[in-house]
């Protein structure tokens, strides 16, 4: 499979992963539905500041990943484009890692789908690295 194909997969999938966070910037019923889901129905005022602090600056950090995403499909040796989807790969394991760990603990902090595709974001930018092509 070619990197670059794998590249804009993955910024793909990393846009959905993200679509709840940003969702939650424009409207208020949903950030207080995730709200609930994390602080319980009755929140206080802290938790929803700390909330939307939580949402703006992992919702920005997803963008500019994205956009190092996209960036790097400009490089044309296969050997940079290797080891850049394998710093990726390590980059979307630490992204990923929080949720799967609250998942398998019991008590998940992001929806199943949302999980998956960041399992499934590793593993694309994991192969990339080790068998993609240009």
């Amino acid at each position: 499979m070619k990197i670059k194909n794998i590249f804009w997969t993955c910024s793909v999938l990393i846009f959905i992963q993200g679509i709840p966070l940003f969702l939650s910037l424009f409207s208020p019923e949903f950030k207080m539905m995730l709200i609930a889901d994390a602080f319980g129905t009755n929140p206080s005022a802290d938790a929803v500041t700390m909330f939307e602090s939580f949402a703006l600056v992992v919702g920005l950090l997803v963008l500019g990943i994205i956009f190092f995403i996209v960036g790097a499909t400009s490089f044309t040796d296969l050997e940079t484009l290797k080891r850049i989807s394998f710093l990726l790969f390590v980059l979307s394991g630490f992204f990923a890692l929080p949720d799967l760990i609250s998942f398998i603990k019991g008590d998940p902090t992001a929806p199943l789908p949302v999980i998956i595709l960041g399992l499934i974001t590793m593993a694309l930018f994991y192969y990339g690295s080790k068998k993609g092509t240009i």
